[in-house]
Protein backbone atom coordinates (compact mmCIF):
# COMPACT_ATOMS: atom_id res chain seq x y z
CA UNK A 1 0.00 0.00 0.00
CA UNK A 2 2.82 2.31 0.49
CA UNK A 3 4.39 2.04 -2.71
CA UNK A 4 1.06 3.16 -4.14
CA UNK A 5 1.50 6.48 -2.78
CA UNK A 6 4.37 7.44 -4.32
CA UNK A 7 5.24 9.03 -7.69
CA UNK A 8 6.80 8.15 -10.11
CA UNK A 9 9.75 9.98 -9.66
CA UNK A 10 10.02 9.38 -5.95
CA UNK A 11 10.05 5.62 -7.11
CA UNK A 12 12.99 6.07 -9.26
CA UNK A 13 14.71 8.43 -6.75
CA UNK A 14 14.51 5.51 -4.14
CA UNK A 15 15.86 2.99 -6.15
CA UNK A 16 18.91 5.12 -7.20
CA UNK A 17 19.49 5.79 -3.53
CA UNK A 18 19.39 2.37 -2.45
CA UNK A 19 21.19 1.23 -5.18
CA UNK A 20 23.90 4.37 -4.53
CA UNK A 21 23.68 6.13 -7.28
CA UNK A 22 23.77 9.94 -7.48
CA UNK A 23 20.97 11.59 -8.75
CA UNK A 24 18.53 14.96 -8.48
CA UNK A 25 16.44 14.64 -5.40
CA UNK A 26 12.35 15.03 -6.78
CA UNK A 27 10.35 17.70 -6.64
CA UNK A 28 9.13 19.53 -3.66
CA UNK A 29 5.80 18.24 -2.33
CA UNK A 30 3.00 21.29 -2.77
CA UNK A 31 2.45 21.16 0.96
CA UNK A 32 5.93 22.07 1.59
CA UNK A 33 6.26 24.28 -1.34
CA UNK A 34 3.47 26.19 0.57
CA UNK A 35 4.74 26.06 4.23
CA UNK A 36 8.74 26.62 3.08
CA UNK A 37 7.09 30.08 1.40
CA UNK A 38 5.31 31.46 4.48
CA UNK A 39 8.53 30.42 6.70
CA UNK A 40 10.67 32.05 4.15
CA UNK A 41 8.19 35.50 3.88
CA UNK A 42 7.92 35.46 7.55
CA UNK A 43 11.74 35.05 7.77
CA UNK A 44 12.36 37.90 5.65
CA UNK A 45 9.37 39.94 7.16
CA UNK A 46 11.91 39.43 10.91
CA UNK A 47 15.29 40.18 8.86
CA UNK A 48 13.43 43.68 7.87
CA UNK A 49 12.61 44.25 11.62
CA UNK A 50 15.78 43.36 13.55
CA UNK A 51 18.29 44.15 10.19
CA UNK A 52 17.09 46.29 7.84
CA UNK A 53 17.42 46.38 4.01
CA UNK A 54 20.86 45.35 2.80
CA UNK A 55 23.00 47.89 3.01
CA UNK A 56 25.12 46.79 0.44
CA UNK A 57 25.13 44.90 -2.89
CA UNK A 58 27.58 42.47 -1.67
CA UNK A 59 25.16 40.77 0.64
CA UNK A 60 22.55 40.57 -2.69
CA UNK A 61 25.42 39.36 -4.68
CA UNK A 62 26.61 36.93 -2.19
CA UNK A 63 22.30 35.90 -1.07
CA UNK A 64 21.80 34.55 -4.34
CA UNK A 65 25.02 33.42 -5.12
CA UNK A 66 24.63 30.74 -1.86
CA UNK A 67 20.97 29.83 -2.81
CA UNK A 68 22.07 29.12 -6.82
CA UNK A 69 25.37 27.41 -5.03
CA UNK A 70 22.54 25.39 -2.81
CA UNK A 71 20.08 23.93 -5.72
CA UNK A 72 23.24 23.10 -7.72
CA UNK A 73 24.79 20.51 -5.15
CA UNK A 74 21.05 19.31 -4.58
CA UNK A 75 20.94 20.48 -0.96
CA UNK A 76 17.38 21.95 -1.55
CA UNK A 77 14.26 20.51 -3.71
CA UNK A 78 13.14 22.65 -6.53
CA UNK A 79 9.62 23.53 -6.40
CA UNK A 80 7.23 22.45 -9.44
CA UNK A 81 6.52 24.44 -12.10
CA UNK A 82 6.22 28.92 -11.68
CA UNK A 83 6.45 27.84 -7.40
CA UNK A 84 10.24 26.89 -7.99
CA UNK A 85 11.50 30.65 -9.19
CA UNK A 86 8.75 31.95 -6.58
CA UNK A 87 10.27 30.20 -3.53
CA UNK A 88 13.76 30.44 -4.88
CA UNK A 89 13.51 34.41 -5.10
CA UNK A 90 11.86 33.79 -1.52
CA UNK A 91 15.27 31.99 -0.55
CA UNK A 92 17.69 34.47 -1.83
CA UNK A 93 16.37 37.37 -0.56
CA UNK A 94 16.02 35.73 3.02
CA UNK A 95 19.50 35.03 3.21
CA UNK A 96 20.26 38.65 1.38
CA UNK A 97 19.12 39.90 4.52
CA UNK A 98 20.08 38.00 6.89
CA UNK A 99 23.86 37.88 5.82
CA UNK A 100 23.70 41.31 6.75
CA UNK A 101 24.81 39.55 10.03
CA UNK A 102 27.70 38.85 8.68
CA UNK A 103 28.28 41.54 5.99
CA UNK A 104 28.29 45.48 5.56
CA UNK A 105 29.20 46.00 9.27
CA UNK A 106 31.84 48.99 7.45
CA UNK A 107 34.36 50.49 9.01
CA UNK A 108 35.68 49.81 12.64
CA UNK A 109 38.29 51.25 14.88
CA UNK A 110 38.98 47.89 16.83
CA UNK A 111 41.65 49.61 19.31
CA UNK A 112 39.44 53.18 19.67
CA UNK A 113 40.17 52.21 23.66
CA UNK A 114 43.68 52.31 23.06
CA UNK A 115 44.76 55.62 25.02
CA UNK A 116 46.94 57.00 27.56
CA UNK A 117 46.70 58.96 30.65
CA UNK A 118 48.08 62.88 30.59
CA UNK A 119 47.91 65.63 33.01
CA UNK A 120 45.95 68.09 31.32
CA UNK A 121 46.08 71.72 32.67
CA UNK A 122 42.77 74.51 32.65
CA UNK A 123 43.31 77.74 33.08
CA UNK A 124 40.04 80.22 34.14
CA UNK A 125 39.65 83.71 33.92
CA UNK A 126 38.44 85.56 36.35
CA UNK A 127 39.36 86.65 39.83
CA UNK A 128 43.43 86.72 40.59
CA UNK A 129 42.86 83.81 42.88
CA UNK A 130 40.87 81.65 40.68
CA UNK A 131 43.62 82.10 37.47
CA UNK A 132 45.68 79.50 39.39
CA UNK A 133 46.35 76.29 36.71
CA UNK A 134 43.40 73.47 36.95
CA UNK A 135 45.43 70.19 36.62
CA UNK A 136 43.10 66.86 35.67
CA UNK A 137 44.18 63.37 34.29
CA UNK A 138 42.55 63.03 30.90
CA UNK A 139 42.92 59.91 28.73
CA UNK A 140 44.49 60.98 25.17
CA UNK A 141 44.10 58.83 22.08
CA UNK A 142 46.90 56.81 20.72
CA UNK A 143 47.44 56.71 16.87
CA UNK A 144 46.28 53.27 17.18
CA UNK A 145 43.12 54.23 18.51
CA UNK A 146 42.70 56.68 14.93
CA UNK A 147 43.25 53.08 13.15
CA UNK A 148 40.33 51.60 11.39
CA UNK A 149 39.60 48.63 8.94
CA UNK A 150 37.04 48.27 6.56
CA UNK A 151 35.04 45.65 8.04
CA UNK A 152 32.85 44.62 5.24
CA UNK A 153 35.80 43.71 2.84
CA UNK A 154 37.34 40.99 5.66
CA UNK A 155 33.90 39.73 6.04
CA UNK A 156 33.49 40.19 2.17
CA UNK A 157 36.44 37.38 2.06
CA UNK A 158 36.12 35.57 4.40
CA UNK A 159 32.19 34.57 3.27
CA UNK A 160 33.21 33.70 -0.36
CA UNK A 161 36.13 31.89 0.90
CA UNK A 162 33.65 29.90 2.54
CA UNK A 163 31.43 29.24 -0.36
CA UNK A 164 34.21 28.40 -2.43
CA UNK A 165 34.76 25.61 0.50
CA UNK A 166 31.46 24.47 0.44
CA UNK A 167 31.56 24.29 -3.41
CA UNK A 168 33.95 21.72 -3.27
CA UNK A 169 33.23 20.31 0.03
CA UNK A 170 36.25 21.14 2.33
CA UNK A 171 34.47 20.39 5.27
CA UNK A 172 37.46 21.53 7.81
CA UNK A 173 38.07 24.91 5.36
CA UNK A 174 35.01 25.09 5.72
CA UNK A 175 34.40 25.22 9.41
CA UNK A 176 37.37 27.39 9.72
CA UNK A 177 36.48 29.87 7.92
CA UNK A 178 32.94 29.91 9.23
CA UNK A 179 34.32 30.48 12.64
CA UNK A 180 36.48 33.28 11.84
CA UNK A 181 33.35 34.97 10.16
CA UNK A 182 31.81 34.72 12.70
CA UNK A 183 34.29 36.17 15.55
CA UNK A 184 35.13 39.07 12.85
CA UNK A 185 31.19 40.04 12.79
CA UNK A 186 30.73 39.78 16.83
CA UNK A 187 31.40 43.88 17.20
CA UNK A 188 28.57 44.49 14.77
CA UNK A 189 26.12 42.05 16.68
CA UNK A 190 24.91 44.91 19.45
CA UNK A 191 23.21 46.84 16.85
CA UNK A 192 20.58 44.67 15.85
CA UNK A 193 17.38 43.80 17.59
CA UNK A 194 17.52 40.35 18.37
CA UNK A 195 13.75 40.21 19.58
CA UNK A 196 13.21 39.89 15.54
CA UNK A 197 16.91 38.36 14.58
CA UNK A 198 16.33 35.28 16.21
CA UNK A 199 12.80 34.48 14.77
CA UNK A 200 14.13 35.56 11.28
CA UNK A 201 16.89 32.91 12.03
CA UNK A 202 14.91 30.52 13.37
CA UNK A 203 12.29 30.71 10.56
CA UNK A 204 14.95 30.55 7.70
CA UNK A 205 16.37 27.58 9.29
CA UNK A 206 12.97 25.82 9.05
CA UNK A 207 12.17 27.23 5.65
CA UNK A 208 15.20 25.57 4.31
CA UNK A 209 15.09 22.25 6.42
CA UNK A 210 11.61 21.77 5.21
CA UNK A 211 13.43 22.36 1.33
CA UNK A 212 16.18 20.08 2.27
CA UNK A 213 17.08 16.41 0.16
CA UNK A 214 18.19 15.51 3.67
CA UNK A 215 14.71 15.70 4.82
CA UNK A 216 12.37 13.87 2.41
CA UNK A 217 13.00 10.45 4.91
CA UNK A 218 11.04 12.43 7.85
CA UNK A 219 8.50 13.82 5.46
CA UNK A 220 8.10 10.56 3.32
CA UNK A 221 9.46 7.22 5.45
CA UNK A 222 9.18 5.06 2.24
CA UNK A 223 11.47 7.18 0.39
CA UNK A 224 15.17 6.61 0.31
CA UNK A 225 17.68 9.92 0.10
CA UNK A 226 19.45 9.70 -2.39
CA UNK A 227 23.18 9.39 -1.72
Amino acid sequence: MENQTLSLEERVARLEGALGWISSPPPLEPVLTAGALALSTGAAYCAFEGLGLPNHYYQWVLGFLTVFLMYHRGWLRKGKGPWLYVLGLVNAVQVSMIFKLFIGSGFRKPFSWFHYPALGQRTTEGKWWEMMPDLSMMWQPTPLAAWEIDLTLIQTFLLIVTLVGALFRFQPFVSLTAIFLILVSIPAFSEFQWSFVFPAVVLSALSLYLQARTSMGVWRPGLVEPT
